[in-house]
């Protein structure tokens, strides 16, 4: 059971902080795309990450982005299991992400353009378990029918060589705190250099130098269980089996089993406080072409390379919840390869729509997934890459303001044996829309809003309580909104 908790916490913390995207992607890289979700034909400012080889269609001289977003998500796991204190029982959990920066900066000279973006293309944001996971609490729950099951046989040994019952049988319910925060953030510094190569095509190369940092605190403690009566009540399974070997005219042998039951129960269900941090960098090259074939109508293309990456973990004042995390110890944290497309066109002088593409080759990157405590490669927990398609819309419905909308359709591929409370991917399906205020040809201000609705998930497992296993179910459910707002400078 301790390899069981130890796991999955670490999975927990590490796991969730996408807000959009991939699995492990952001591409919610702009208030522009808050407001249409369709940018990877962009020839704005904010094509520094979307397009980078669509810079070039930007007026001479200096260009700035500066935006902001402020996330919410809420993560919420179902599970029943019988032997649960409540059954079923919801587990929320509360991500957040305040501030969710894009900065862009763009120096276009003739057919040249050099730019430089900076942003969170991973996580982002910072995870609270006020009430823990379920499997945080399945491992510990399965105490109480252990002491019942396997326990139960000594109560009449034991009530006939000393008159005293134990009441093993009678052990009810069970109870702890626990509080865990994760935060993760892998923040991307790109550079790009783009060339116009003729009136209708425009080549990028770039790369982006990426840092990741998750941090993790909480503990888990003051487990008890709901001893019989007659041996006071709420107290740790050790301190009542201790008890019980106390008993005038035990055998040697009998209590020799019960405390050493008891030690091992004292390590399972012991006090745990986490406070550990893991980072780590990698590279990321990445192409770009832009195709004009018309004034009106704008193709893209950008790939990026998988991004090889792992976590190095260092552990503050000791924390390592009891053998959670180990120092110096490293994970694999890769970013997948990606292929964007897009294409907007103006179809009336005052209305313009666009279609976006991303594919995001998971398969052929290593997530630092685990089953059952051992590593494996993403290709045994994943089918299909996932992928996404966008539609935006902008109208011009006056002179100074662009009113837009956007629908986004995220289809994952993940296998049932992928998913679990911690690390779930869900197919979802996002509206956005908002506004572009043009104050005068060198300054606009973009604000945006999106919701993002998730299909529910679910997954039947067994957990083995002595020879039985024990049916469980999980049922996942997530939503997503955004707020956004940005300001674009032309100099």
């Amino acid at each position: 059971m301790k390899k069981i908790l130890l796991t999955t916490l670490a999975v927990a913390l590490t796991a969730g902080y996408v807000l959009g995207g991939g699995i492990v992607t952001n591409t919610n890289q702009s208030a522009s795309w808050v407001r249409t979700l369709s940018r990877n034909a962009s020839t704005g400012i904010d094509a520094v990450y979307f397009n980078p080889a669509g810079l070039g269609k930007l007026n001479n001289g200096l260009h700035f982005s500066l935006n902001n977003q402020t996330i919410l998500q809420n993560k919420d796991v179902t599970t029943t299991f019988n032997y649960l204190s409540t059954n079923p029982f919801k587990y929320e959990g509360k991500v957040s992400a305040p501030v969710f920066p894009g900065v862009y900066a763009v120096y276009k000279m003739n057919k040249l353009a050099f730019s430089f973006g900076f942003n969170p293309v991973g996580g982002g944001g910072g995870a609270k378990y006020d009430k823990g996971l379920p499997s945080f609490e399945v491992p510990l729950s399965t105490v109480v029918p252990i002491l019942q099951g396997s326990l139960a046989p000594l109560d009449q040994a034991i009530l006939g060589a000393t008159g005293t019952d134990p009441h093993f049988r009678d052990v009810s319910g069970y109870q702890f705190t626990t509080n865990f925060e994760g935060t993760s953030v892998f923040f991307g510094y790109q550079f790009n250099a783009t060339y116009q190569v003729t009136d209708m095509v425009g080549i990028a190369v770039g790369a982006r130098y990426v840092t990741a940092k998750n941090t993790y605190k909480g503990f888990l403690k003051d487990y008890k269980i709901n001893a019989p009566a007659s041996y006071g009540g709420w107290q740790t399974p050790g301190t009542y089996l201790r008890t019980v070997a106390s008993t005038p005219g035990l055998d040697a042998v009998t209590k020799a089993t019960l405390q050493g039951t008891a030690a091992v129960l004292d390590v399972q269900t012991g006090d745990k406080e986490v406070d550990a941090e893991q980072t780590g960098t990698g590279f990321t090259p990445l192409l770009g072409v832009h195709f004009s074939p018309m004034e009106k109508l704008n193709i893209a293309l950008k790939y990026e390379f998988k991004t090889a990456m792992k976590v190095k973990t260092s552990i503050n004042d000791n924390k390592d919840g009891g053998g959670l995390f180990k120092k110096d110890s490293t994970i694999n944290s890769d970013m997948p390869a990606m292929l964007a497309a897009g294409l907007d066109y103006n179809i009336l002088p005052a209305l313009k729509l666009s279609v976006s593409y991303n594919y995001y080759f998971d398969k052929n990157a290593d997530y630092g997934k685990s089953l059952e405590g051992q590593p494996v490669a993403n290709d045994k927990v994943i089918d299909k890459n996932f992928y996404e398609i966008a539609l935006g819309a902008e109208y011009n419905i006056a002179e100074k303001f662009i009113i837009s909308a956007g629908f986004l359709h995220a289809q994952t591929g993940v296998m049932d044996v992928y998913q679990s409370d911690q690390s779930f991917s869900l197919t979802s399906n996002t509206i956005g829309g908002g506004l572009l205020f043009k104050l005068n040809e060198k300054l606009g201000i973009n604000l945006g809003y999106a919701y993002t609705m998730y299909d529910k998930g679910s997954k039947d497992y067994t957990v083995p309580i002595g020879s039985n296993n024990v049916p469980a179910k999980d049922e996942y459910f997530k939503k997503t909104m955004i707020f956004s707002a940005g300001v674009d400078i032309s100099l």
